[in-house]
């Protein structure tokens, strides 16, 4: 279990790093765009392929997490993923980061090292009519939610689905442990690649309409943990302790590690504001220029900018 947990963090802080870079790329095409066209042309944007690359191995390795640990506490980790990943982040980008940002690191570390003390490691059973019922009422919760189009609602979709996409994982690796490889051909195998494929474009199209992606990371981290507690706790049997002091020890530290998520989202989307910045500062003027010449070449640029955001509006 100590294992799978491990695997789940470190999961997380790649998909977490993996999300930075996607939103830096995306932040990049020009406002008034559509969430198809952004795409479209983050496919030529480095810092999206490159998110692409480490989110798509954090998810592997998740896959693995989710086969061998409680999905109770999979996704709890991965929420805290974050206390990993920014410090990381901020290293990478060579930003500092607060006090407050340091703390809430440290909080949501004693969140998860207290998680699996006590925690139940019976066997998980996998009970075929209650996820598939979970599975169901999630999916019409988060099709209805994606309708709003709002970056909050998008985000709880996309936790939703990603939730769902985790549940149907465990199902496959149980699957997997009683039929062999016979059980990756399965309805849950492709539940688990349309949960994956709806929580991308949802979280994509939340990233693209809030421009800072706090709420869009807190809001699905914590969607994607609840909707993977009940589908533990309701359909593989597992439980959060023998006693019912564990069980709120348990759900104390659950709570503290969502409570630290929108700190630490918020310092994540600071360094993606810093690199930001740090890319569009201007280039040295060159040597023997005037700085009235500098000036002259910084107001025609404005003018070009100018010129090139208002056709692009119009052609949008």
């Amino acid at each position: 279990m100590i294992g799978g947990l491990l695997l789940a963090l470190a999961s997380a802080a790649l998909i977490n790093i993996g999300f930075l870079l996607q939103h830096r790329g995306l932040r990049r095409a020009p406002a008034g765009e559509g969430t198809m066209a952004r795409l479209r042309r983050a496919v030529h944007d480095r810092s999206w392929l490159a998110g692409q690359a480490i989110g798509w191995l954090g998810f592997i390795t998740q896959i693995v997490a989710v086969a061998i640990a409680p999905l109770a506490l999979v996704q709890a980790f991965a929420a805290g993923g974050l206390a990993l990943s920014v410090p990381v982040a901020a290293r990478m980008f060579h930003h500092r980061i607060s006090r407050n940002q340091v703390a809430a690191v440290a909080v949501i570390a004693v969140g998860l090292a207290a998680l699996p003390i006590g925690f139940s490691t019976a066997r998980d059973q996998l009970d075929t009519s209650s996820l598939v019922l979970a599975c169901a009422i999630c999916a019409v919760g988060g099709a209805v939610v994606a309708r709003m189009r709002r970056g909050w609602t998008l985000a709880i979709a996309a936790g939703i689905f990603y939730g769902i996409a985790d549940a149907a994982i465990k199902a496959v690796s149980l699957g997997l442990h009683r039929h062999g490889v016979a059980a990756v051909v399965s309805g849950w195998t492709a539940v688990a690649a349309v949960g994956t494929f709806l929580g991308f474009l949802a979280f994509q199209s939340a990233l693209e309409r809030d421009r800072s992606a706090v709420a869009a990371v807190s809001l699905m981290n914590a969607l994607a943990a609840l909707v993977a507690l009940g589908c533990g706790l309701g359909a593989f049997g597992e439980s959060l302790g023998a006693s019912p002091g564990v069980v709120a020890a348990h759900l104390l530290a659950i709570a503290v590690v969502l409570g630290g998520v929108p700190v630490l989202a918020a310092a994540q989307a600071a360094i993606v504001e810093a690199a930001d910045e740090g890319d569009e500062r201007p280039a040295p003027r060159p040597v023997g220029a005037s700085p009235a010449h500098g000036a002259g070449q910084r107001a025609a640029d404005r003018e070009h900018h100018g010129l090139q955001h208002r056709s692009e509006s119009r052609l949008a």
